[in-house]
Parts: C-alpha cells; structure tokens; sequence
C-alpha cells in the first residue's frame, strides 16, 4: 500500500506546470466567457459577424488582409508614446456547430522596422502579457513550449479560459483565447459557474 502511495505521487510529480493548471482550471467549474468588443464564449458565429458588422460602421474595425481577419488599429493616446501603437488581426474560432469556443489575434506595433529594437515582437510579448494579466484578472502567466517548435510561449489559465501568446516571426505577435472545454471536451464536467 505504501509503495502504491509513492508511485501515485511520483507519477503526479511528473506533470507539468502547464497541464496542472489546465486540470486545476477545468476543475474549478469556473467559467470565463469574456474575449474581446463584448463578444463571449458561446455566442455564434452569426453573433460574431454581426458585433463585427457594427464596430465596422462605428469605424472602429476593418477588413484585414485577405479577408481573412477583421483590423483593428488601436487609437492615439496621448498619455503614451505613438510610436507604441498596436495593430490587431482578429477572427473568431469556431467549433463544428458555428459556436465561437475563442478568439484568434495577431498583433505588431504600426510603427515596426527590423532595425528598431523596441519594436519587435519580444517587447511586444511582454507589452500583450501585462495588458491581458490587467484586464483579465486572476491567475499569472507561465511559460511554456508549444510542441514541435522552440517559441518561448506564456499561457494564462484562468477556469476554461487559456490565453495564449508567442512570437511569430520579428514583427507578429499571435494571441489566442481558448475555451478548454473545448480542447480537452472529455475532461469537461456539467455545473459550471458563470464568471467574466
């Protein structure tokens, strides 16, 4: 019996940081459902297009390159250094029933040139990291590896919600929202209380 005790914690032992926090987080039954304009875990796709639609007239967003993404250029403010201006790509991610279950997001700074140091994408990582840890509360950022690539990547795990954010090349930033009820479904339990 002693022996099995010791097993069971060495095994538990060998799991990561991450995926104790996953489990922690999808344990919890706490759901976050807050991505990004007002838009929520769980609303459609047609929810999505039509949030878009109205922050179009608004002016707010526009349509990104290709298409593929809607743009949206963050505004001047006069309390920071424009130079530190972000440009964000965004589309949701939807699941098989046109469910959004999270938000795909590409950021750079606008005023971006390989040869300005402050610009490139490390210091827009850490930039994005203290933004979504402010206005995301809860739990810190960890690093992890995304498999089968060397990126130094940060996970936020707060209930069903990760947030992802690496470094794609010198210039983009990728930030993803995930709902890991989704991603890890056969783990999901009913009875989850609602938070944003």
């Amino acid at each position: 019996m002693l022996i099995l005790f010791f097993i069971v914690i060495a095994l538990s032992s060998c799991k990561s940081e991450y995926t104790k926090a996953v489990e922690a987080g999808l344990s919890s039954q706490e759901v976050f459902d807050s991505l990004i304009f007002g838009m929520k875990i769980g609303q459609t796709k047609k929810d999505f297009y039509s949030i878009c639609w109205d922050l179009n007239k608004q002016e707010l967003i526009s349509e990104g390159p290709g298409n593929n993404y809607a743009k949206y250029i963050e505004p001047y403010d006069s309390t920071s250094e424009m130079i530190f201006r972000k440009e964000m790509l965004f589309y949701g991610i939807f699941d098989e029933s046109d469910n959004m279950v999270g938000m795909d997001m590409i950021y750079n700074y606008v005023s971006w040139s390989p040869w300005m140091d402050r610009l490139q994408s490390g210091m827009l990582v850490e930039d994005l990291k203290e933004y979504y840890s402010k206005n995301y509360p809860g739990n810190e950022f960890m690093r992890i590896n995304i498999k089968d690539t060397n990126l130094d990547a940060y996970a936020k795990i707060d209930g069903n919600r990760q947030i992802l954010i690496y470094p794609k090349d010198a210039k983009d930033v990728a930030v993803k929202i995930e709902d890991l009820r989704h991603k890890f479904r056969e783990q999901f339990k009913d009875g989850q209380r609602q938070k944003t």
